[in-house]
């Protein structure tokens, strides 16, 4: 995929952030996502997806971050709660924040991160085209509200 072919450039709002301690399930979706026209980037760590997330923050803004619960360095609700701080420090308001899916093993864990900011969760194990759907769903229920603004 290159930017020289326009009809395989990423669109916007199509970028992701993929926070995951494990490198067989970064690169297995960082490969299946790109095929599927997204820009991606993985962060193995808490910090390390704190400071992606802030060094994209103007240049390329994350459309989605798809982001596990369980880092050994950091809770990912608490990558979750910084990550929504560092949004409202930007002046962005709820609706045009970035769009975070939770993957985590656990389905209680879900109601916790609602309530700190999440969008949607998946449970591990998921199929990669229930995740690329819920993906799609977001992208296209955040471009509709920004349209009606």
């Amino acid at each position: 995929m290159t930017a020289d072919n326009p009809q395989n450039a990423p669109q916007a709002g199509k970028s992701i952030l993929i926070v995951d301690d494990e490198r067989d399930i970064r690169d297995s979706l960082e490969s299946r996502l790109m095929v599927a026209g997204f820009r991606v980037q993985t962060a193995s760590s808490g910090q390390e997806a704190v400071a992606t997330f802030i060094k994209c923050f103007y240049d390329g803004p994350f459309g989605v971050i798809l982001l596990d619960i369980n880092l050994p360095d950091m809770d990912g609700l608490d990558i979750l709660k910084l990550l929504r701080q560092e949004e409202e420090l930007r002046g962005v308001k709820d609706l045009d924040g970035v769009i975070i899916v939770m993957q985590t093993a656990v389905k209680e864990s879900w109601m916790d991160a609602f309530t700190k900011g999440c969008d949607d969760y998946i449970v591990k194990p998921y199929s990669f085209q229930e995740l690329l759907s819920k993906i799609n769903e977001k992208i296209r229920i955040k471009k509709e509200r920004s349209e009606l603004k």
